[in-house]
């Protein structure tokens, strides 16, 4: 396919800024952990308190500021890989040995969990990101379905964010590209707030546009495609006292490709021919907070989520509806303090197919749900004569779903899953964890009433021909479900901060797909048993003495195996390590970093092949000229090595990332 276009004239724009002279700012402040509300808590809390893996991008770290896929933003994530050859949406993850249906996706809250063949479940622009939050583990207690691996949430950016002290309105523009795709990308956003007679209200609307064409992978190989993306996002508030805000938002996606019938897969024949391909998925949500006091907080909204891929003569449509209410309240007993988290949650999800779609069948799942959990701290410190702080948590979320499709048996079903943990701290430096928790997911529709063709017959000779292949609905099908065992270490003392885990997970009733060749048919079934286990650690270091300098590592492995016969099973990442440092100069107007990505050689997932480790490096430079402009830019697996993910797939290759902003 052509490529669409030279990224000389970003080069040209970018040239003369790089020896512009930086103004002076602010001193930078040393990095902190303060409280933020993070996924798997659902709670303000202290990361030094949180007992789990979480790991933050922020919008200034320039994976996120310069990443046009959601490949760019969590390829160097220790233990977290995204499958696919970089089309936006042939891109799912895998996560503590649990691939797409295993982990949870959220979107500003939603979830994000559309199942259609080989496309994706990610319709988002990352121009139009605040922050990532990644926790790892089992997390169907407060999160439901899908939360066996972990949760990736997306969180957008609003005027707050965009706004310093002091300001009550303002534009930015983004201009920005990709090497290795050809990409151009820009965006406008208009943003403000104001204080009024009836309370302050604050809006933004940022609207974006990019273009792309074939993408370059690992030493050279091109991936066919040609993409152009229009992407929307209108938010909007009112916050008529300071205990209350009411909140609405719409993103809207917009995708218009040429690329193969599988985006997942490289390279282009009879079997994946180039087809043309039209995405649009919208998330509107109207919302109400109210927080009387810090201590408390109740959020409701009413969502609303639609995502279109229409194909020649073939189209699928899956809509969600829900009510959600989600709050924490702390209370203080004297010498017991408690934390409650709870929620509620009422969706339907439907599905409309046209045409030859495949695999997406005519269907409906009603889901109800409700969770209660409560963190007891008591005790005092060692240094106080005491025995040490303990925290203890228990909760527990209810679900129930109701899936039904044309002709075909309803399935009903519920789960309860339940969580324990307890911690011990010494001191307020020192935490150790343990602690057991339930997780599921429910079969997706496709999986419970596809009855459609998969595949047409073939012959492989003059004699020896099979019949075309159709898929069988199982509406018997049972959640697959996991029991977690993770324990860890939280250590922050001056300039260190430590925090790793290990965590054994049993898994029952995978849903696997079985295809008989001779018998022509294709079904989901429930099938192996297994066990997956591994840890996860990182180690941040930003010393005293030279305040300019952040470094920090992070390790991870996962291993699993069928627990009846001991073969490989589940999504396993080979032993990696993730190292890098930033310098920070000029007052922190200059920023120059590194990053570092190491694995040692590994068996491919299904196969007895085995793939090479590899070490790939980045660096990046963030530049503020003036208040008004900034550039970051980052170099992507400098030496273009070659290197394979464990499904098998080609790793992404040499690519230089750039972004310019000006506000104003």
């Amino acid at each position: 396919m052509k490529r669409a276009y030279s990224l000389c004239p970003l080069y040209l724009t970018f040239c003369p800024l790089l020896v512009a002279p930086a103004l002076a700012q602010p001193e930078i402040e040393p990095h902190s952990f303060d409280p933020v509300t993070v996924t798997g808590t659902r709670a303000p809390t202290d990361l030094s308190r949180a007992p789990l893996i979480i790991d933050i991008i922020e919008r200034d770290d320039a994976v996120l500021a310069t990443a046009s896929r959601v490949e760019d933003i969590l390829s160097r994530q220790p233990g977290l890989h995204v499958a696919g050859q970089g089309r936006r949406n042939g891109q799912t993850l895998s996560l503590r040995g649990f691939g797409r249906e295993g982990v949870l996706v959220r979107l500003d809250g939603v979830r994000q969990d559309i199942s259609t063949g080989h496309i994706g479940n990610f319709f988002l622009d990352p121009a139009l990101i605040q922050n990532v939050q990644i926790a790892r583990g089992a997390l169907s207690s407060i999160y439901g379905s899908n939360a066996m691996g972990g949760v990736v949430s997306f969180n957008s950016v609003d005027a707050d964010d965009l706004l310093a002290p002091g300001e009550e309105s303002g534009v930015r523009l983004s201009v920005g590209g990709a090497s290795a795709s050809d990409e151009l990308r820009g965006s406008l956003t208009a943003f403000g707030r104001r204080d009024t007679s009836s309370g302050r209200v604050d809006g933004l609307l940022s609207i974006g546009r990019s273009k792309s064409g074939d993408i370059r992978r690992a030493g050279g190989e091109m991936a066919d495609e040609d993409a152009s993306l229009n992407s929307l996002l209108l938010k909007g508030g009112w916050q008529p006292d300071d205990d209350q805000r009411v909140f609405v938002s719409w993103q809207h996606y917009d995708e218009h490709t040429t690329q193969p019938a599988n985006p997942q897969q490289r390279s282009t024949d009879a079997s994946n021919p180039l087809r043309d391909r039209d995405v649009q998925s919208n998330n509107v949500q109207l919302g109400h907070r109210w927080q009387p006091d810090a201590a408390t907080e109740i959020t409701s909204r009413l969502t609303f989520s639609q995502q279109d891929i229409d194909e020649p003569r073939a189209s699928r449509t899956l809509e969600h509806a829900g009510l959600q209410s989600d709050g924490y309240h702390r209370m203080e007993h004297g010498w017991l303090s408690q934390t409650l988290v709870f929620g509620a949650e009422l969706e339907q999800a439907r599905q409309r197919p046209e045409g030859d779609a495949n695999g997406f069948p005519h269907a409906n799942i009603d889901t109800q749900a409700a969770y209660l959990d409560t963190t007891l701290t008591a005790g005092r410190y060692l240094t106080e004569g005491g025995a040490g702080a303990f925290d203890i948590g228990l909760g527990a979320r209810y679900d129930r779903y109701d899936a039904t499709g044309q002709g075909e048996a309803n399935s009903v079903h519920d789960q309860i899953s339940p969580r324990f943990r307890v911690a011990w701290r010494p001191d307020d430096a020192l935490m150790l964890f343990t602690g057991y928790a339930e997780a599921f997911r429910a079969p997706s529709l496709s999986e419970l009433y596809a009855n459609e063709r998969h595949f047409a017959g073939f012959c492989a000779g003059p004699f020896f021909c099979t019949p075309d292949n159709y898929w069988i609905p199982n509406p018997d099908l049972v959640p697959e479900t996991s029991h977690t065992w993770e324990s860890g270490v939280v250590w922050h003392q001056g300039d260190w901060q430590v925090r790793a885990s290990y965590f054994d997970t049993r898994a029952n009733d995978f849903i696997d797909t079985q295809v008989d060749i001779m018998a022509g048919t294709t079904q989901a079934v429930n099938v192996q048993r297994a066990q997956l286990w591994g840890y996860d650690a990182r180690v941040f270091w930003q010393p005293s003495a030279f305040s300019f300098l952040t470094s920090f590592a992070g390790l991870s492995e996962v291993s699993g195996k069928d627990r009846d016969t001991s073969a490989p099973l589940g999504n396993q990442t080979p032993l990696e390590a993730t190292l890098g440092s930033d310098i920070a100069l000029y007052n922190g107007n200059v920023r120059l970093g590194w990053q570092g990505r190491f694995a040692r050689n590994f068996d491919k997932q299904g196969d007895d092949e085995r793939l090479p480790g590899y070490g790939l490096h980045d660096v990046h430079l963030a530049w503020r000229l003036t208040p008004a402009i900034d550039t970051s830019l980052r170099l992507a697996n400098l030496g273009d090595k070659v290197w394979y993910r464990p499904d098998g797939s080609l790793g992404d290759g040499r690519s230089l990332f750039a972004t310019l902003n000006w506000q104003w």
